[in-house]
């Protein structure tokens, strides 16, 4: 991708509300809780929450599958933000190497799939991904990978260094290149971070 872009001022949110968010089974569900309320009489406003790391819009590091792999706070912000290319996958199936093959511009580093949580990556999809020099992959769904799937894909992309961003909202987002921002919370020896991701539309 060029490094030339004309930046539109229109800006795609693509992160879930954290609070109302699908939750992955057997995570614990996110709780806010207010110490001091405004509305009560309080004098101020503060709150605690309560959440895992993997609800919600979020990104993942090698440390989350990747014994002695680095923790969020240690990944380069490159992988975060940047040129992206949003792609939509064949809808029901496992997405091989030969969709990237035919569809995926050379030299993308940051790729938005949208599975609507129904296609998945392939073992061979998710090389191709890698040998292409693609530094990070998000999705719409919970997971790149199917059920059963997870540790075999997880292992394969973060092992490789890719750093993956989970349960995007992708809706108003159709298919093309954007300028990317989902900068995970920085926080050490975490494995995810919570992000806020948007995508700013370019011509590239």
């Amino acid at each position: 991708m060029s490094s030339s872009m004309n930046r539109s001022s229109s800006i795609i949110d693509i992160t879930r509300e954290l609070l109302s968010a699908p939750v992955y089974p057997g995570d614990p569900v996110p709780e806010l809780k207010r110490l001091y309320d405004t509305a009560s009489g309080d004098p101020f406003t503060l709150g605690v929450i309560r959440t895992g790391l993997h609800v919600g819009t979020h990104c993942d590091a090698p440390l989350h599958i990747i014994q002695g792999g680095k923790d969020i706070s240690g990944m380069d912000p490159e992988h975060f933000i940047g040129p992206c290319i949003v792609l939509t996958l064949p809808e029901g199936q496992i997405t091989d190497a030969g969709f990237f093959r035919r569809i995926l511009p050379e030299g993308v580093k940051r790729v938005l799939l949208r599975s609507r949580g129904t296609s998945f990556l392939s073992e061979s999809a998710g090389q191709f991904l890698l040998d292409s020099g693609v530094i990070t992959a998000g999705t719409d769904g919970m997971s790149l990978a199917s059920p059963g799937e997870e540790e075999i894909i997880h292992t394969l992309l973060l092992g490789g260094g890719m750093a993956l961003i989970e349960s995007l909202d992708l809706d108003h987002a159709p298919d093309g290149t954007y300028f990317l921002s989902a900068l995970p919370l920085r926080i050490q020896g975490a494995e995810a971070a919570p992000c806020r991701a948007v995508l700013f539309p370019v011509d590239i």
